[in-house]
């Protein structure tokens, strides 16, 4: 996969972003992505900067699907919203190519899935979603939604851990976030919540 995703990979470790405007009396942001302004609670956005990380676009956000609870900690769920043209035309995925329009699909992006590992390494794989028969030549057509990533065990976490990353396009930006294998069955439903966040949020 592989310099976009490299780039696109970022809130795996964590990523979040400085803030590019300041905030207002009345506890909203402004930002402003391909053209799009929304104005968001400040505390949906999370805008801690990680000195280990790639420095993001100046014009893209990361926000949160519930306030965090802990600010102390890095919440668990970040939605990174980019310019789509940043990525466009792209041909490093599958994902990408669907998101930028090179690739089209009739598969959606629900059950069932099949993980592949990928040519990365044995640390890397690809989430699918299959068709449910199997088309005139006997093969089942699949679409990529995520790619994932093992992470062993350590003190932090005892157990061994995937990670997936999902992103797609959306009036013209690019979204993106993570979760935990496990929470693949929640995937469908968190991009539908965030893309009906960033609607609420618009600036009509």
């Amino acid at each position: 996969m592989h310099a976009v995703v490299k780039a696109l990979v970022f809130l795996l470790g964590a990523g979040a972003i400085a803030a590019i405007a300041a905030n207002s009396a009345d506890g909203l942001a402004h930002r402003e992505v391909a053209g799009h302004r929304f104005e968001i609670p400040t505390d949906h956005l999370f805008n801690a900067t990680i000195p280990w990380l790639p420095a993001p676009e100046k014009d893209s956000f990361v926000f949160l699907f519930q306030p965090n609870p802990t600010p102390n900690q890095i919440p668990k769920h970040r939605v990174l919203v980019q310019r789509l043209s940043r990525f466009c035309p792209g041909d490093a995925s599958q994902m990408l190519r669907i998101a930028c329009g090179q690739e089209q699909t009739s598969i959606s992006d629900g059950p069932p899935y099949e993980k592949v590992q990928n040519e990365l390494g044995s640390w890397w794989s690809d989430l699918y979603s299959v068709e449910e028969e199997p088309g005139d030549n006997g093969v089942f057509d699949k679409r990529q939604i995520a790619y994932c990533q093992l992470f062993e065990s350590n003190p932090a976490k005892p157990e061994p851990s995937t990670l997936c990353t999902t992103f797609w396009a959306y009036d013209d930006m690019m979204l993106q976030f993570s979760f935990d294998e496990s929470e693949l069955p929640k995937m469908q439903a968190m991009k539908a919540e965030a893309m009906a966040l960033l609607d609420r949020w618009k600036v009509r």
